[in-house]
């Protein structure tokens, strides 16, 4: 999506990770990407999104929590209700964004999720008249 990434921590605990993304390669522009990824069959809490608001210190900064599990309802409340700005992405989200950008993405991109296109064959289509 244009956005360059100097930094991916690697896998944590819960299976997820850190990543930090810039608009330049120096990291000069705004806004500045921080990611959460959480990789887990249940739901990210709320605690989850405080720790993420703590880590945005500039106004320029903008909180990114990846969740393979989804969210609860009050981690999705504190979230829209954050005075910083942060965005919460289930795992419908990313296979969504995956795909629309996968083509966009260099090799060593698509190697972390390949995609492989699934042809089917189409019924006929009946005459309406």
């Amino acid at each position: 999506m244009g956005y360059h990434v100097p930094r991916v921590a690697p896998p944590g605990p819960d299976g997820g990770g850190d990543i930090v993304a810039y608009r330049d390669p120096l990291g000069t522009t705004a806004p500045r990407i921080k990611v959460q990824v959480k990789h887990r069959q249940s739901k990210v809490a709320v605690k989850d999104v405080r720790e993420l608001q703590g880590l945005l210190r500039s106004d320029d900064d903008i909180g990114l929590l990846v969740s393979s599990g989804g969210f609860s309802s009050e981690a999705e409340r504190e979230a829209r209700g954050s005075h910083k700005h942060i965005e919460l992405m289930d795992l419908a989200r990313l296979i969504s964004l995956w795909k629309e950008h996968y083509a966009t993405l260099r090799e060593t991109g698509r190697a972390m999720l390949r995609l492989v296109p699934v042809h089917f064959l189409a019924p006929d289509e009946e005459d309406p008249a």
